[in-house]
């Protein structure tokens, strides 16, 4: 039985992966306060390959920040300008091991915790789909230093993972 699974696991795998051609990504934004890569696809596919990507790292998420339909909406209401994106979450998450780690280093890093990346598609570029986030400042004493790099390099590791198809 456990080796059917694992067959249909894979199957539907090289499926996903032949419907689902390479693409390039790029860095198009790399700042002190945010690094944000673009990619061609299908906002969909990324965002199933974001989530995978969090999980993937033992993690869950927490919330999902529904930022497109939100501006949607409330444009429309208050008669305010056009559309800003076709599409645009924001995953909320969290490491237990690293986020205790950065607290125990210093109890003040409570303030970097949840980590949150975003995926959008803005409205005048369909079909190209940012991933990004807010970088986490590498301060204090080496401990929180140390602790605080881990985070940071967690979520460049789950945006090029979730890109990597």
């Amino acid at each position: 039985m456990l080796r059917l699974l694992q067959s249909a696991i894979l199957a539907s795998l090289a499926t996903l992966l032949a419907l689902a051609p390479i693409q390039a990504q790029e860095l198009v934004l790399d700042t002190d306060d945010r690094r944000i890569y673009a990619i061609e696809g299908e906002f969909e596919f990324y965002r199933e390959m974001l989530e995978s990507a969090i999980t993937d790292e033992g993690m869950v998420i927490n919330a999902v920040g529904r930022i497109a339909e939100m501006l949607d909406r409330t444009g429309t209401d208050l008669g305010l300008g056009e559309r800003v994106y076709l599409n645009g979450e924001s995953l909320e998450f969290c490491s237990a091991l690293l986020s205790r780690r950065m607290m125990e280093a210093d109890p003040h890093s409570i303030v970097f915790c949840p980590y949150v990346i975003a995926i959008y598609e803005r409205a005048d570029e369909p079909g190209t789909i940012y991933l990004g986030y807010q970088r986490v400042p590498i301060v204090g004493d080496e401990a929180t230093r140390k602790a605080l790099q881990d985070v940071e390099d967690l979520l460049d590791r789950v945006v090029n993972n979730a890109m990597a198809f």
